[in-house]
């Protein structure tokens, strides 16, 4: 299974950028695609047609889901502003045969709320995830990830934008059964400030077939694309 992984960054220049990750994606034929900071914002798209959707009709795959994790309206303050909501998404060739949205623990003095998308494709788990951005709170929801995991008696793929900025955090945490992409090979996923921030991590009954972290002029991040089988 091919899995693609990328955090949009919004709208911030998509139009410029949208036809970047329509080829990208087009071009490394992924089953399945897990996407952050993904914006359903009625000053640029229709109530419902948020930006997972008109990629997903770009590349003509025929599942897609969204789930909404924050208001931005109430984060920015700005509540006369048209409704805006950030989320998390996959689009994948494949049926997803199972659901489950589960909001994290929002902690004190954390101005953002997160979640847990679950989806079931093709026998396998995978938790999309987009942690909050700063060290101890998105270790926190990484720990409350893991006991999720745990009470559910499952041994997921976990996907998305951790930032977790010092990997030895992800060691620290991650029980044995796990492997995470950062221990293939070194990378820096958020070019900006060079950082590691997007992993996937994988249960050890799986493996890496391959990995690699590209992409350029697609967002501030680059994508995660992996073989895993």
């Amino acid at each position: 299974m091919k899995i693609l992984n990328l955090n949009i960054q919004g709208y911030n220049n998509f139009n410029k950028r949208k036809p970047k990750i329509v080829k990208f994606i087009q071009k490394h034929n992924p089953d399945i695609i897990t996407l952050q900071e993904v914006r359903d914002d009625l000053r640029f798209n229709k109530k419902g047609n948020n930006q997972a959707k008109q990629l997903q009709k770009e590349i003509n795959y025929p599942f897609c889901l969204f789930m909404k994790t924050m208001d931005i309206n109430k984060v920015n303050k700005t509540m006369n502003n048209p409704k805006c909501f950030e989320g998390i998404a996959v689009i994948s060739k494949h049926p997803i045969i199972k659901t489950i949205k589960k909001k994290l623990k929002k902690h004190q003095r954390d101005e953002y709320t997160r979640g847990i998308l679950y989806v079931r494709i093709n026998k396998m788990d995978i938790f999309v995830v987009h942690f909050s951005p700063d060290d101890l709170f998105s270790k926190l929801h990484l720990i409350e990830t893991l006991k999720y995991i745990k009470q559910k008696n499952i041994l997921p793929i976990i996907i998305g934008d951790f930032n977790i900025r010092k990997k030895y955090i992800i060691k620290s945490v991650l029980s044995k059964e796990y492997i995470s992409s950062s221990n293939i090979k070194k990378y820096i996923s958020y070019p900006p400030a060079k950082y590691t921030l997007d992993y996937i991590i994988i249960p050890k009954d799986l493996r890496f077939k391959s990995f690699a972290c590209i992409g350029n002029e697609l967002s501030d991040h680059k994508a995660l694309v992996a073989e895993i089988e």
